[in-house]
């Protein structure tokens, strides 16, 4: 059974070291973050479907990749997620 990215991120977060509030905002903009996977994915290997090159990761790699993810959609959207005093700042882009 193929598992999405985002599936597969609800079942790693913890090992990857997403959680509070940093995983809220995850899933707050969550369509982002997969664009972003799936946009990756194909630049991996085009021939197969998103889910195939997901499934086709073992853990460490997914986790890396993952970090990959998180942190290029985070610097999009002007989220610092070691801003400890909790005014997190977003970048509203007007493209």
């Amino acid at each position: 059974m193929s598992i999405t990215w985002r599936e597969r991120l609800s079942q790693r977060r913890r090992d990857i070291g997403i959680e509070g509030s940093e995983y809220d905002y995850i899933q707050r903009y969550i369509e982002s973050y997969c664009s972003e996977a799936d946009r990756l994915c194909k630049k991996i290997d085009m021939n197969k479907t998103v889910d195939e090159v997901i499934d086709s990761m073992k853990d460490k790699k997914f986790d890396e990749f993952t970090k990959g993810v998180i942190s290029s959609i985070h610097k999009k959207r002007g989220y610092d997620p070691d801003d400890d005093d909790g005014s997190k700042k977003e970048i509203t882009s007007f493209a």
